[in-house]
Order: structure tokens, then sequence, then C-alpha cells
């Protein structure tokens, strides 16, 4: 069985939005995994991967680290299950996207959840999340929270064309779910497993499409612990 070592929180929480990703392209190709919970801080952990941050996997004698070389591997390792992107083409504009959601939308929802996530991360990672994330926000988490409302203005304008996208179409990859919609769902899963704030109004396009993917692969995530 393929093991997967991804961040755990309080309550036994799988919180990390790039664990998510390949959690999902997992499911997605049909194959079984074992999580194994790793602290934030706790770097020895992931020694043998080569590197400090999770997701990691190992299938037998590979390990891979990285979530969009996680969701490589998988296509490449198993050609055979549904597809994560759909041909060449598609992993390049899926590529495309990932870098998008990144560098866009990742930063914005953590000006909204970074404080609600700080309450829920293992404990003897609580010190090390405020110091890193007070660094990338440059701003205290107290601060950031008390300016929630504005950074909510911002999200909602970061997610104006996705809104529009789920007008036409039920996903990101058209009338299926592909690794792009796991990419996206993933931050939607991070603030739904560490902020209890709903951030989608019931009407929402995303909120739809959200729905529909928490039913993906018998109800998998949407029946994990939640803020």
């Amino acid at each position: 069985m393929i093991a997967l070592y991804e961040l755990k929180g309080k309550n036994d929480r799988r919180y990390s939005l790039f664990s998510w990703r390949a959690r999902m392209a997992l499911r997605h190709k049909g194959l079984d995994f074992e999580s194994n919970p790793v602290r934030l801080s706790d770097k020895a952990a992931l020694e043998f991967s080569g590197g400090k941050t999770v997701p990691v996997i190992r299938d037998q004698d590979r390990v891979v680290r990285d979530s969009w070389k996680i969701a490589e591997y998988l296509e490449e390792r198993y050609p055979d299950a549904p597809s994560l992107f759909g041909g060449e083409i598609g992993r390049g504009v899926t590529q495309a996207f990932n870098t998008w959601v990144d560098r866009a939308l990742v930063p914005a929802m953590l000006q909204v959840i970074a404080a609600d996530i700080h309450e829920r991360v293992d404990p003897l990672d609580e010190e090390y999340f405020r110091q890193t994330m007070e660094k990338f926000l440059k701003q205290t988490l107290e601060e950031s929270r008390a300016r929630r409302d504005a950074a909510l203005v911002q999200l909602g304008s970061v997610l104006a064309p996705i809104q529009e996208t789920f007008k036409r179409q039920a996903f990101v990859a058209g009338a299926r779910p592909a690794y792009a919609d796991y990419i996206l769902f993933s931050v939607f899963q991070w603030a739904r497993v560490m902020s209890p704030h709903e951030l989608l109004a019931p009407e929402d396009p995303l909120c739809r499409w959200r729905e529909r993917l928490l039913d993906q692969f018998g109800g998998f995530a949407r029946n994990v612990p939640t803020a």
C-alpha cells in the first residue's frame, strides 16, 4: 500500500492543502493509501524524502515529494487508471492553473483563515506556525483576524472568475473532475478542516462545485474531522 506523509492537527485533522491534492489524486486513480501523520515542526520525520515538507508518498521503492510531482508520478506509474490530466495539453494547462492557485488564491485564503489554522494545528506546532505565518503575512495573527472582513472582499475578487466558470460547466476540467479540480478543491478543504467560518453562500456556483467534490469517491473528503 502507498504511504502518504501529511500534516496532523488537533483531533487527528489532516490539514495540509497540498496533501489534499495528493489524497484526491490517489482516490482518482483508485489507489489505497496509508496516512502517516507528521508535525509541521518535525523536519526529522521527513529526512528520508530529501526535503522538509509534505506531502510525500512512498510507493514500494519510490519516494516522491511535492504535490505536483506526486500527480505526475501517479499519472506515469498508473497509466491504465483514470487520467489526472487528460493528455499532454491538459497537463500543461493544469500546471499553469496550479501556479495561479498557489500564487493568487492561497495567499488570499491565508489572509482570511491563518488565525483559525493556528488554533487547530498540533499544540507542539503552535509557536512554529505563528512565527512562520506572521513573517509571511507581515502582521500578527491577531491583526489578520481583525482585518478579516477586508480579506474576505479580496478573496471574493480573486474567486470571481472561477465563480463564472462554474455557471457554464460542472468542474474545472469540464464534465468530470480531474487534477485541476483537486488543486482548487484543496484550498477549500483546507479552510473547511481548519476554519469554522463558511466562506461560500449556498447559491454560489463555487459552493455547488465544492459539494460535488465532497461527494466524490463515496464522500471521502466529506467524512473527515472539520472545524
